[in-house]
């Protein structure tokens, strides 16, 4: 994700000094919170656009990078190059767009940057109403925590500063307990459910971890991270999963069968109304939380003693929530 934001934040930058017609590197970092020479490389790399058939009605005035310092003036002009031809689109290639859009606005924080892609999808959504598809584009979606947390998070990823974050997570009996995690983040992942993917430190050693925005609560900035421990933590591997463990065997109806085909590890057979699930399980929690989601899915469970296990659990929690 990180071209889609660099693509992201270089168009907040070119609104801006659309709106202006000039402005000092200075006066772009402030307003956009980045060091000059970032708003600088994302100029140039902007002045540097050549698209085939298609003038460039704008003109980027820009130092030289060796000469270049904070006082430095930037305009963008208009080249009266004629007007860029309009860009006819499909209704699903209008639906692509708005859903590639709503990802990255997921994980903006509110500012400049957010609100040129809130423009452009306004544009996407007003053209196809007025081409007759009515309401076919949905609502803006809402960001996964709140505006100050992820304002926070992204700034500690843009700024290579530590983060202290309160990250919710299942804990015995699935209760819920918040952890406190000092981390060294490196980037967000959309998708689904988007990802900070971070560094933390256990007994000396760096840890590669990916931790769910929806779950982190809290968010506080720590000090500046050094250049070598940055570029450390960003070379640590992502931990491959591996199954080891005692094997569980689980009987369920083929309403179940989602589990078979998503969980790593897993090996099945089955017949017309049945399957019959193997897989590794290192953790009673997560066992536990995985018959919880197969609900009455689940028909049977093996060995005796672990299924005898799960039932006592199911039984405690059942009584705690009535």
């Amino acid at each position: 994700m990180a071209n889609v934001h660099k693509i992201v934040r270089t168009n907040a930058v070119l609104t801006y000094l659309a709106s202006r017609g000039s402005a000092t590197l200075r006066e772009i970092a402030e307003h956009f919170g980045t060091p000059w020479q970032s708003a600088l490389g994302l100029l140039w790399d902007a002045s540097l656009v050549d698209v085939a058939g298609m003038p460039i009605p704008f003109d980027l005035q820009l130092p030289m990078r060796a000469e270049a310092s904070p006082d430095s003036i930037v305009r963008l002009e208009d080249t009266g190059a004629g007007e860029v031809p309009p860009l006819p689109l499909g209704l699903d290639e209008a639906m692509v767009l708005v859903a590639l859009i709503d990802q990255v606005l997921e994980v903006s924080a509110p500012g400049d940057s957010r609100e040129a892609l809130r423009d452009v999808r306004s544009k996407l959504s007003e053209a196809a109403t007025n081409a007759g598809f009515g309401s076919a584009i949905w609502p803006e979606p809402e960001p996964p925590i709140s505006s100050d947390t992820l304002g926070t998070v992204t700034r500690a990823v843009a700024e290579r500063r530590m983060l202290t974050i309160g990250y919710h997570r299942a804990g015995p009996d699935l209760h819920e307990q918040v952890e406190t995690v000092d981390v060294i983040p490196f980037g967000i992942s959309t998708g689904t459910a988007p990802i900070l993917h971070a560094a933390r430190e256990l007994a000396g050693e760096l840890t590669r971890r990916t931790y769910r925005l929806d779950r982190i609560g809290s968010a506080a900035l720590g000090e500046q991270i050094p250049e070598r421990t940055w570029n450390r933590a960003r070379r640590v591997p992502l931990a491959e999963w591996t199954p080891t463990g005692q094997t569980v065997t689980l009987f369920v109806t083929r309403q179940g069968k989602w589990a078979a085909e998503t969980l790593p590890g897993v090996t099945y057979t089955e017949s017309d109304e049945m399957l019959v699930l193997s897989l590794p399980v290192t953790s009673e929690e997560w066992l536990f939380s995985l018959l919880v989601q197969l609900g009455d899915t689940v028909v049977a469970v093996d060995p005796p003693e672990i299924a005898d296990h799960m039932a006592k659990r199911a039984t405690q929690l059942l009584k705690e929530t009535s």
